[in-house]
């Protein structure tokens, strides 16, 4: 569990205190750029703590990052992410 790869996003990334999935896919590295991360959410092939997310409207709040989830992008690409 030590060597996965965290990104930390901060106060300034959150919109409202919360930040959408696309925002974070995209923040943490894990894609390029926004339309990739759509794209990704909609093929079904991202999860959050191992929850596949649909929606490309889910956001998660400070609190619901502040112990860092794990987001991943297929089968072996994954962050933990986290707001500082």
């Amino acid at each position: 569990q030590g060597d996965i790869p965290t990104a930390e996003i901060s106060n300034a990334d959150l919109i409202d205190g919360a930040a959408d999935i696309l925002t974070l896919l995209v923040k943490s590295g894990l894609v390029p750029s926004r339309s990739e991360a759509r794209r990704a959410v909609e093929q079904g092939g991202v999860t959050v703590d191992d929850v596949k997310i649909a929606d490309v409207r889910t956001a998660y709040a400070k609190a619901d990052l502040a112990d860092g989830k794990l987001f991943k992008k297929g089968k072996k690409t994954f962050h933990k992410v986290e707001v500082k």
